[in-house]
């Protein structure tokens, strides 16, 4: 009890001190971004729609600037994909049997450009982890030619039992899927298909399925024509190695070793994928407020929350998103509302980008065309994802590692009476999982702290039963259970709120923190 009135003496001297965040307000935003007349704020959606035309009129009551000229919204385009399960099939053609996959219970896949038809005939090689380390200590492929080879691939980064790095170092990246995908594109490969286990992935097969029976995203002219890709379950992984005479499980175990080989199978992979491809606009949301420095005034801070989820499904189910993200929305919501009325020396950028479900399209979009020059932006401090369960002693940190920026965030901490959660390993790439990392990857420093999925939090009271509910969340992570519980104790989210403002003024009213 003595170490909970501390924390909220902490954050009352804060308040005390600068702007002042509005809990009620937040709650309110929350319950109406999660709430179902919004549909789950699908991308190219109705119900995203409504949620861009929320935020906007939101900035624009409190007096922000449009980003983007007179315009809250920056255009993304867009190529949506939807496969035709009932005239799409992938039959696995062995030396002496065939294996005919089941759509959504063994398999999920779909073409890896905005193709109508693509027709599947090509043999499959198994290529461990599928890495090449740009420093040259690790290579998968041994110098394999895997033009028209389908790549089976496994999640994750093992090497020879070797401990997993720590959070957000770059071989963490070489893990996710996303990445992998991207190495047989470069290679021109005619496919991959991605081996998912629970440990390796972060999440369950259902959150694949739902991923993949929906309508799928990528940024409008990219993609590799001519190839497919998807995911298969660890069981039918061990039924297709079989079919080819090997063992999965020997090979997967061998794959951790650097020597690992690329093992050819005598597979063809032959079927016929019939999708429907549109082509759409979305809008990252943005509004400016401008800082008070005559010179400082020319850079940036941003605070980031991605406005979508995954909508409404086929099957009518509404994917509220209720922590993520109507959670950072609602927090960078909140903040806009606390700084309006004490603006920094810096300016500061209120940004919701769209897709970010879909493989942070809208943030990968903005840092190839930004709304205010890379080279004078300071910081982004993305909110993703956060903490409904209680107060903490500690808060997590997602992203960059830079020494200044942490000296920053240890200096936020202790002002809202937080301690930093020690740096550990990242099996599942959460560092790259969310809209600050299009930023570092683009030199920007930039970090998400509080993320949910992060875990391991020090509760404040009974902290076993609050990491039992924290841990709870993962059931209904990418589902439609993850709904607004009026009920939610909102003390831990305004904790990670505080933080974020604190270390906004930090790093938008210092004239030591200039650009980079």
């Amino acid at each position: 009890m003595r170490l909970m009135l501390c924390a909220v003496l902490a954050c009352v001297s804060l308040l005390a001190q600068g702007p002042k965040v509005d809990e009620a307000a937040l709650r309110a935003h929350l319950a109406f971004l999660a709430d179902d007349v919004l549909e789950g704020r699908g991308t190219g959606q109705r119900g995203g729609e409504l949620a861009v035309r929320y935020l906007e009129t939101q900035l624009q009551v409190l007096g922000l600037q449009p980003a983007n000229g007179s315009s809250y919204r920056q255009p993304v385009r867009l190529s949506g994909l939807r496969l035709d399960p009932a005239a799409s099939s992938l039959r696995f053609e062995g030396p002496k049997e065939g294996l005919a996959p089941v759509l959504g219970t063994d398999l999920v896949m779909g073409a890896a450009a905005a193709e109508t038809t693509l027709a599947v005939d090509a043999p499959l090689v198994f290529v461990g982890h599928g890495i090449t380390a740009a420093d040259g200590s690790r290579d998968d492929f041994k110098g394999l030619d895997v033009r028209g080879r389908i790549l089976v691939m496994l999640v994750g980064d093992r090497k020879g039992g070797a401990p997993m790095p720590l959070c957000c170092e770059p071989e963490n990246l070489y893990g996710r899927w996303t990445h992998k995908f991207e190495e047989a594109r470069r290679r021109g490969a005619a496919g991959a298909l991605l081996v998912h286990t629970d440990a390796s992935a972060g999440y369950g097969w259902a959150v694949v399925r739902n991923g993949w029976v929906q309508e799928r995203f990528q940024r409008e002219g990219t993609g590799l024509a001519g190839a497919m890709q998807g995911w298969i379950t660890e069981a039918m992984a061990v039924r297709l190695f079989a079919v080819a005479g090997q063992d999965y499980r020997a090979l997967a175990a061998g794959a951790e070793a650097l020597t690992f080989r690329p093992v050819a199978l005598p597979i063809q992979a032959r079927g016929r994928l019939v999708s429907a491809v549109r082509s759409l606009e979305q809008w990252n949301v943005a509004g400016v407020l401008p800082g008070t420095d005559p010179a400082l005034k020319q850079e940036l801070v941003i605070y980031s929350a991605h406005w979508d989820h995954f909508g409404k499904g086929a099957d009518g189910a509404i994917y509220a998103g209720a922590v993520d993200n109507a959670t950072g929305c609602a927090a960078v919501l909140a903040l806009a509302q606390a700084l309006a009325h004490q603006p920094l020396k810096r300016s500061v950028m209120f940004l919701f980008p769209c897709a970010e479900e879909m493989g942070l399209l809208g943030t990968s979009a903005y840092v190839a065309a930004p709304l205010w020059p890379l080279a004078r932006t300071a910081l982004d401090i993305n909110l993703e994802s956060l903490n409904v369960i209680g107060p903490t002693r500690d808060i997590g940190l997602l992203g960059s590692n830079d020494p200044k920026l942490r000296a920053l965030c240890a200096q936020a901490a202790a002002s809202t009476g937080l301690v930093i959660t020690a740096a550990k390993a990242d099996p599942a790439g959460l560092c790259f999982r969310s809209d600050h990392f299009p930023f570092m990857k683009a030199g920007v420093p930039a970090l998400s702290p509080g993320f949910s999925l992060d875990g391991g939090w020090d509760y404040l009271g009974d902290k076993a039963a609050a990491q039992t509910r924290a841990a709870d969340f993962l059931n209904h992570y990418h589902r439609p259970t993850d709904r607004y519980d009026p009920a939610w104790n909102l003390a831990g989210l305004m904790q990670q709120v505080h933080f974020a403002l604190e270390l906004g003024r930090l790093a938008g009213g210092s004239s030591t923190t200039g650009s980079r």
